[in-house]
C-alpha cells in the first residue's frame, strides 16, 4: 500500500499486515457508526426528556390555574420556544371574527415584541400566518418569511423588522373546530421539520385542554352557584310558606319574608308595606336593616300611589327599578334625602297583588348603584305573592274574628230570648193544659161529645206545643253551656221497653208493628235516664212518622267494644245519602215538601247533642226506599 516498486504477493508477512490494517479500519468505522448512533440516541433521549419535562411543567401549571388560562398559555409558549430553538412566538385565540393575542415569547423590552403586541387584534380573513392556519385547520410552514408569496407584504415587512426568516403556525382545534393558533419564528431560513411541527401540535393540544378545562370548570361553578341559589330560594320559600300557613301573627310572617328577600336579593335592607284602600296610601308593616331615620320617616310618611318606588310599582302593577337614586330626577320621594344619607343608591320595588287588587309592596335597596339581576326580580315577585297571601289571610282572619264575635253575641241573645220566651210561654200553656184536663175529667159538670172532642184537640195541641217549647229550651241550655247530665245507674232494657210502651198505641193506630231485640248481658249503664229516653222517643217518633201502614219498626240493643249500641230501624221511605248530615242539623227536615212531617226539626239535633254529652256518638244508615237505621252508642260506665 506504500510507494514501493515491485509486485505484491498474496502470501507472507505483508498480507497479514494488510489484513490487520483492514480489520482496524472496520473497527474504526463501526465505532464511528456506533458513536454517531449513540449521539443521535442521546439527542433523541434528551429531546424526549426535555419534551416530557415541558409537558409535565405545563400540566402542573394547568392543575394550578384551573380557571386562569393565561399562566398556562405563557408556559406553553416558553416551553415550545425553548424546545424548538425559536426566536419568538405567539399564542392567539378567536374572539368573534377577530384573532386576539393571548401570550407571546421574546424579550418584552425590545421594539419587536412591542410591535408584535401592537399588531393584534387581527381579522380572521387576513392572510397572516395565524389566520391561514386557523381557516385551513392545518399547520402553515414558511421557509422564508421575507419572500414567501403565501404571506402578505405586511408580514414580510414585520419579519424583516424583527429579524426572523422561518415561521410555523399550528391551529388549536377543539373537536375539529379552531379556537386559536400557536406560531414560532427563527432567524434562520429553512422552516421547521415534521418532528418539530408535531411537537408544536402537541403544545397546541395542551392549550386546548387548558381552555376546555377552564370552560368546564367555569360552567360547573356557574351551575353550582345556580344550584346553590335555587336551593337557597326553595329553602327560603319553604320557610316563608310554612310561616304563612302556620302563623296567625302577620307581623312575624312579614318580617320573615322581608329578611329572606333581602338575603336572596343580595340587598342591604328591605321594607314591606300594606296598602290601605280607604286612605289610598301605603302603611309600613315590616323592615330589615333599615336606617333609624329612614324607618322613622317610613312610619310617619304614608306614600300614595305613584309616589316613591312602592307607589310607582303599585300604580304600574309591575316591578320597577331605580338603579341610582342619586341621579337628579331619577327618584322623587319624601324619603330620598334620608335614603341618600343612609348610603342607599339602588331600589327595587315589587307590588303585592291579589286577584288584580293592590295589597301592598315589597322594596329592597342596595348601597351600590345598578340594576338588580332578572332572577332577583323573579324571586322577589314570588316573595310578593307570599306576602300578599299573608296579608290577605290576616285580613280574612280579622274579618272572621269580628264576625265570630258578632255571631257569639247574636247567639247569646238568641239563647237568652229563647229561654225567656220559653218560660213566658210555658206559664199560660200549663194553665191551658191543666184546665183542659180538669174539664175533660168533668170536675165542673158534664160536657157533651162535641165539647169532649174539642177539649181533646186543645189538650193534644197544647201538649205538643209544650214539647216543642221544652226542646227549644233544652237547645238554648246546650248552646249556652248550661245543660248538665243527671247521671245515675239505670236499667237500659227497661228504659227501652218503657219508650216502646209510650209509642205502642200510636203505632197500632198507624198499623205499624214494633219489635225489640235486647242483648241479655246489657243490664245497667250509667247516664241520664230521662235524656236517654228522650233520645229513644225522638227516634221512635220519627220512625213512626215516616213508616207507612203495614211497615215495621225494630229496636236492637247490644254490647259492642265495651259500649252499649242501640239502633232504631224502620221500613219507611228512607233518606238520600246526601241528606244524612243534614238530618242532625237544627231546624232542618229533609226530603220532598209533601213528605215533611210536623215538628221544628230539633228532635234529631237534640238527640245528637244528648248522646255526645254522654260521650257517645250517633249515625244514620239509609237509602231512598230502603228504610232508615239510626244507631247511637253510650258508655256503660263513666
Amino acid at each position: 500500500m506504500a510507494d514501493r516498486p515491485g509486485r505484491w504477493t498474496s502470501s507472507g508477512p505483508c498480507r497479514a499486515l494488510l489484513e490487520t490494517f483492514a480489520d482496524q479500519a472496520v473497527i474504526a468505522i463501526e465505532n464511528a457508526r456506533l458513536l454517531s448512533e449513540l449521539q443521535a440516541s442521546n439527542r433523541d433521549l434528551t429531546t424526549a426528556l426535555d419534551t416530557q419535562t415541558a409537558t409535565s411543567d405545563i400540566l402542573r401549571v394547568i392543575s394550578q390555574s384551573q380557571t386562569d388560562v393565561q399562566p398556562v398559555f405563557q408556559a406553553i409558549m416558553d416551553s415550545a420556544a425553548r424546545l424548538l430553538r425559536a426566536h419568538s412566538g405567539a399564542l392567539t385565540r378567536i374572539a368573534g371574527d377577530q384573532i386576539e393575542l393571548a401570550a407571546a415569547h421574546g424579550s418584552t423590552d425590545d421594539a419587536g415584541d412591542a410591535a408584535l403586541r401592537a399588531a393584534y387584534p387581527q381579522s380572521l380573513r387576513s392572510e397572516r400566518a395565524h389566520a391561514q392556519a386557523i381557516r385551513d385547520r392545518a399547520p402553515l410552514n414558511i421557509a422564508d418569511a421575507h419572500t414567501d408569496p403565501r404571506l402578505p407584504e405586511a408580514q414580510h415587512a414585520t419579519a424583516r423588522a424583527r429579524g426572523y426568516r422561518s415561521v410555523v403556525a399550528v391551529p388549536m382545534l377543539r373537536h375539529d373546530e379552531p379556537v386559536g393558533a400557536i406560531s414560532l419564528t427563527r432567524r434562520e431560513p429553512g422552516g421547521f421539520n415534521d418532528d418539530e411541527i408535531a411537537l408544536l401540535e402537541t403544545f397546541a393540544d395542551q392549550a386546548v385542554i387548558a381552555i376546555e378545562n377552564a370552560r368546564l370548570l367555569t360552567e360547573l361553578q356557574a351551575l353550582t352557584q345556580e344550584l346553590t341559589r335555587s336551593v337557597d330560594q326553595l329553602t327560603a320559600l319553604g320557610e316563608v310558606g310554612q310561616a304563612v300557613s302556620s302563623s296567625l301573627d302577620v307581623d312575624t310572617v312579614l318580617s320573615t319574608i322581608v329578611g329572606r328577600a333581602v338575603q336572596l336579593a343580595g340587598a342591604d335592607d328591605g321594607t314591606l308595606y300594606e296598602y290601605d284602600e280607604g286612605a289610598e296610601s301605603f302603611e309600613l308593616r315590616a323592615t330589615t336593616n333599615a336606617d333609624d331615620e329612614v324607618r322613622r320617616l317610613q312610619r310617619t310618611s304614608r306614600l300614595r300611589l305613584g309616589e316613591g318606588a312602592v307607589g310607582i310599582a303599585g300604580q304600574a302593577r309591575a316591578p320597577i327599578q331605580i338603579p341610582d337614586i342619586a341621579i337628579e330626577g331619577a327618584y322623587d320621594s319624601r324619603l330620598r334625602e334620608a335614603l341618600l344619607r343612609a348610603g342607599t343608591r339602588a331600589l327595587l320595588a315589587v307590588p303585592l297583588l291579589r286577584e288584580g287588587h293592590i295589597l301592598g309592596g315589597l322594596v329592597v335597596s342596595r348601597r351600590t348603584p345598578g340594576e338588580f339581576a332578572p332572577e332577583v326580580v323573579s324571586v322577589l315577585e314570588t316573595f310578593a305573592t307570599q306576602s300578599a297571601l299573608a296579608i290577605q289571610n290576616a285580613r280574612l282572619f280579622r274579618e272572621i274574628e269580628v264576625k265570630s264575635r258578632q255571631l257569639e253575641v247574636a247567639s247569646e241573645h238568641k239563647s237568652e230570648f229563647l229561654a225567656n220566651m220559653s218560660h213566658e210561654l210555658r206559664t199560660p200553656l200549663n194553665a191551658v193544659i191543666g184546665f183542659s184536663e180538669v174539664l175533660l175529667e168533668r170536675m165542673f159538670g158534664e160536657i157533651n161529645d162535641k165539647q169532649t172532642e174539642y177539649l181533646g184537640d186543645i189538650l193534644t195541641s197544647a201538649q205538643h206545643l209544650l214539647s216543642l217549647i221544652n226542646d227549644i229550651l233544652d237547645l238554648s241550655k246546650i248552646e249556652a253551656g248550661r245543660m248538665e247530665l243527671d247521671a245515675a245507674d239505670f236499667d237500659l232494657p227497661s228504659a227501652i221497653d218503657n219508650a216502646l210502651t209510650l209509642v205502642r198505641e200510636r203505632a197500632g193506630r198507624r198499623g205499624v208493628k214494633l219489635g225489640q231485640t235486647i242483648d241479655e248481658g246489657l243490664g245497667q249503664i250509667h247516664g241520664d235516664e230521662r235524656k236517654v229516653k228522650q233520645v229513644l222517643l225522638n227516634l221512635l217518633s220519627n220512625a213512626l212518622k215516616f213508616t207507612p201502614e203495614g211497615g215495621r219498626v225494630d229496636v236492637r240493643a247490644s254490647i259492642v267494644d265495651g259500649f252499649a249500641e242501640i239502633s232504631v230501624r224502620d221500613t219507611g221511605i228512607g233518606i238520600a245519602p246526601g241528606d244524612h248530615g243534614a238530618v242532625f242539623e237544627e231546624f232542618r227536615q229533609v226530603g220532598s215538601t209533601e213528605k215533611k212531617a210536623e215538628g221544628t226539626g230539633l228532635g234529631l239535633s237534640l238527640a245528637r247533642k244528648f248522646i255526645e254529652l254522654h260521650g257517645g256518638r250517633i249515625w244514620l244508615e239509609s237509602q231512598i226506599g230502603a228504610g232508615s237505621t239510626f244507631t247511637f252508642t253510650l258508655p256503660r260506665r263513666q
